[in-house]
């Protein structure tokens, strides 16, 4: 008997594939976008931003857990330059 494969509700992308980011956002803000008001369904992180940006929201917070092979670092990028620079030598 096959399972129903659990997929993002939009663009399909199977949950817990290679190509998924975990990615959590605060209730209240899930609640208008996900896709049966908060009673089910999931959505991957790019189907999550474009509903967002649909909405007019901007800045929403987001938690990334645990999605290897990535090891989640936390603030601008830009403020971490030499961490990425020291990464790049090792290779």
């Amino acid at each position: 008997m096959k399972t129903k494969e659990t997929k993002c509700f939009y663009c399909k992308l199977p949950y817990g594939g290679d190509s998924w980011i975990e990615a959590i956002i605060p209730d209240k803000i899930w609640i208008e976008i996900s896709p049966y008001n908060n009673q089910g369904g999931i959505l991957c992180i790019s189907c999550m931003a474009e509903r967002l940006k649909k909405l007019g929201y901007d800045n929403v917070p987001v938690w990334i857990c645990g999605t290897e092979p990535f090891k989640v670092q936390v603030g601008d990028p830009n403020d971490n330059i030499e961490l990425l620079r020291n990464y790049n030598n090792k290779s």
